[in-house]
């Protein structure tokens, strides 16, 4: 229990050491240097260190004794006092290091090129693409199809959910796929988006993923190297212009060459 109190304290920003220090005088209520030294196993030489940066906090309260005495304030006005803190410096953080991404967005390699692998990283990341959309969405999909993916991994329902919202608020959804019954539940689910079907009944053996491309400017290609599972799912993405419209053109010959579903 020690262990996880020691982890849980450093979460909220104390060091290790000032989480031993506020452990051991909860568990003995008061004590000198020397007393907080034995009995916490913090270094001799770390201990006034400690003590000062726990006082400043006013986590700790000194009794002008000789030697001087400590003591921890009650365990809640510790916790607020923490959260606060916690909070401060969340809030800090999260200002400078979006004024400092906003200032370099404009500098960003125009090219790049992403790896990602696993199913909550590929789907964290076309999550993330999703939401940055704001004219129009594509998905052309091949084998499995988007709901086979949910139906093995239910995390990826919320994709769903995020086309739903881009949809509500005028981003064009275009989704193709090569299953007609697949696509036609698609589009059930996704009212508003744009649905085809693509090959035929004797369409060669399809390939395993997908391509993702966000308001012709980025696009992730989603691959699935083995059918077992859990599925070895990976991605790529693109932000490079030439990479783009090299995808785009086949995906938009895909989608000229397709067939609206008959819901």
């Amino acid at each position: 229990m020690k262990k996880a109190l020691m982890e849980s304290l450093q979460q909220l920003g104390l060091t290790s050491y000032e989480a031993k220090l506020l452990i051991a005088l909860t568990q003995y209520g008061s004590g000198t240097a020397a007393d907080i030294h034995a009995f916490s196993g913090i270094p001799r030489s770390a201990v006034y260190g400690v003590i000062t940066k726990l006082e400043d906090r006013g986590l700790i309260e000194v009794q002008t004794t000789k030697p001087k005495r400590y003591k921890i304030i009650a365990p809640d006005k510790v916790i607020d006092k923490l959260k606060v803190n916690y909070e401060k410096a969340v809030q800090f953080s999260l200002k400078h290091l979006e004024s400092i991404y906003s200032t370099k967005a404009g500098n960003v390699e125009e090219d790049a090129v992403w790896n990602v692998s696993g199913v909550k990283n590929v789907n964290d990341k076309i999550a993330e693409m999703l939401k940055s959309a704001s004219k129009e969405i594509i998905f052309a999909s091949s084998y499995p199809s988007l709901n086979r993916l949910i139906e093995i991994y239910p995390i990826m329902d919320s994709i769903k959910q995020t086309v739903r919202e881009k949809i509500n608020v005028g981003v064009t959804v275009k989704i193709t796929g090569q299953n007609e019954n697949d696509m036609c539940d698609i589009a059930k689910d996704l009212p508003g988006a744009e649905i085809r079907v693509t090959g035929t009944e004797n369409s060669i053996q399809p390939l395993k993923g997908g391509i993702l491309a966000i308001d012709n400017k980025e696009l992730l290609i989603i691959t699935i190297k083995d059918e077992r599972i859990p599925l070895n799912l990976t991605a790529t993405q693109y932000n490079g212009k030439e990479e783009v419209h090299i995808f785009m053109h086949f995906m938009e010959v895909e989608w000229n060459s397709s067939r609206p579903v008959d819901v």
